[in-house]
C-alpha cells in the first residue's frame, strides 16, 4: 500500500499594509510565524508579513508578537492593521492584496499621520447604580463618554460598551493627529478629574486599529460610530 505526504503549501502571515515606511524600521525579532518578519514592496505601499505554517492559535503569546511588530510601525506615515491570524496561501497574497487593494488605500487615507489614543470607563463605587436615570450604570458611562467626545474635539471616534447591570463598563477609541497626543490629554484630562465614582483611564499611543476597514467588507466604517 502507497501512502504519500503532502507537504504544507507555504502561507503568509499578514500584520498591516504600510505607506511612507521609515528607513531605518527593524521588525521585532519574534513574530507570529517560525520565520522572520520581512517588509515586502507593494507598489508605492510595503507589506509587512512572515511565513507561517498554518493559522496560530488565538493565545497570549501569539497575540502579544501580533501587536509587537504591528505596534513598531507607530512612526511609518500610515498603517492599516490585519485583524489577528489573517493568513494567506503565498501563492494567494497577490490577487488577495489587488481584490482589497481599494479599502486598503482609503483605510491609509484616513488614518494618514494618527494614531489611536484609547479611554477605558470603569466604574468605581456601586452608588452610580442608585444615580437618576432608569439605565444605571451604562447610561451614566455613556454620559462620562459623551462630554469626553466633546471635550476632545476630535471628529473621528468609536464607542464600545461592555458588560451590563452593575458589570458595565465601556471604552473610547480616538483617532488622534500624532503631533497632538499631549494637547488630547490635556483636553480630557478636566473630565477625567472630574468624573465621581467612574475611573477614566486613557492608553495608548496605539496603531489605529479601530479605525481601519474590516476587509471582508465592501464598504470603509463610517467615524463616529457606536460599536455594540
Amino acid at each position: 500500500m502507497e501512502t504519500s505526504l503532502r507537504t504544507p503549501r507555504p502561507q503568509r502571515y499578514l500584520y498591516a499594509m504600510v505607506e511612507g515606511l521609515p528607513r531605518w524600521w527593524r521588525p521585532p525579532r519574534e513574530g507570529v510565524g517560525v520565520g522572520a518578519v520581512t517588509a515586502r514592496p507593494v507598489r508605492d505601499l510595503f507589506l509587512i508579513a512572515s511565513p507561517i505554517v498554518s493559522p496560530p492559535g488565538r493565545t497570549s503569546g501569539t497575540q502579544a508578537r501580533h501587536h509587537d511588530v504591528v505596534g513598531s510601525l507607530l512612526e511609518a506615515a500610515s498603517v492599516v492593521p490585519f485583524r489577528f491570524a489573517t493568513v494567506v496561501p503565498e501563492m494567494d497574497v497577490d490577487g488577495w492584496l489587488d481584490a482589497r487593494m481599494p479599502l486598503i488605500r482609503t483605510g491609509l487615507a484616513e488614518v494618514r499621520g494618527c494614531v489611536e489614543m484609547a479611554v477605558r470607563l470603569l466604574r468605581l463605587e456601586p452608588r452610580i447604580e442608585r444615580g437618576p436615570g432608569a439605565n444605571g450604570v451604562p447610561s451614566f458611562l455613556r454620559t462620562v463618554a459623551d462630554r469626553l467626545i466633546e471635550r476632545a474635539g476630535l471628529p473621528n471616534w468609536r464607542y464600545c460598551p461592555s458588560g451590563s447591570g452593575g458589570n458595565a463598563a465601556a471604552s473610547l477609541a480616538f483617532l488622534v493627529p500624532r503631533a497632538g497626543i499631549s494637547v488630547f490629554l490635556a483636553h480630557i484630562a478636566p473630565i477625567a478629574a472630574r468624573a465621581e465614582g467612574v475611573a477614566v483611564v486613557p492608553t495608548g499611543p496605539w496603531p489605529p486599529y479601530s479605525f481601519t476597514p474590516a476587509l471582508e467588507r465592501e464598504t470603509a466604517p463610517t467615524a463616529g460610530a457606536v460599536l455594540a
